[in-house]
């Protein structure tokens, strides 16, 4: 495993080869921001711009995709990617957050500070849009008509 990471995932020719579509996502975000700034307030709120730039240059990366649905007419994000970044944050904010259960496991069943109930609604979220588009590719790879074995 530590060798397919090093030399397929976070080698210097990945990084090179992924730079394109990382530029093209920074022009995208500074678009953006000069279309909330033009035509809002003045006010951006950067924690959800930084937060959706992150999420665009994943799904851009791993899908080759900006949106999963059609986005906004600024350029920002649209419904399904709101959603999508939502449930990844929620994720990663509550799979290493404290429980009882870590210290007492047989009170594991009682899930007291409701973190299995939202994770789990939150894995259902992402593997919505992750799903389809992953089986689509093990469709098109079983019939040949995919033949890239790289990211996207």
């Amino acid at each position: 495993m530590k060798r397919v990471m090093v030399e397929e995932l976070i080698s210097p020719k990945r990084h090179q080869w992924q730079h394109d579509k990382r530029v093209e996502e920074a022009d995208n975000l500074v678009r953006y921001v000069y279309n909330q700034i033009k035509n809002g307030s003045g006010l951006v709120d950067l924690r959800r711009v930084a937060k959706h730039y992150g999420g665009n240059v994943m799904r851009r990366l791993l899908f080759n995709k900006r949106y999963f649905g059609n986005g906004s007419e600024d350029g920002g994000p649209g419904a399904e990617e709101l959603e999508y970044v939502d449930a990844l944050f929620t994720a990663i904010r509550h799979i290493y957050a404290f429980s009882v259960s870590d210290y007492l496991p047989w009170l594991r069943w009682l899930d007291f500070e409701g973190h299995k109930k939202i994770l789990n609604e939150a894995t259902n979220i992402i593997r919505k849009y992750h799903d389809p588009i992953i089986e689509e590719r093990i469709h098109q790879w079983r019939n040949g008509k995919d033949t890239s074995r790289g990211l996207a």
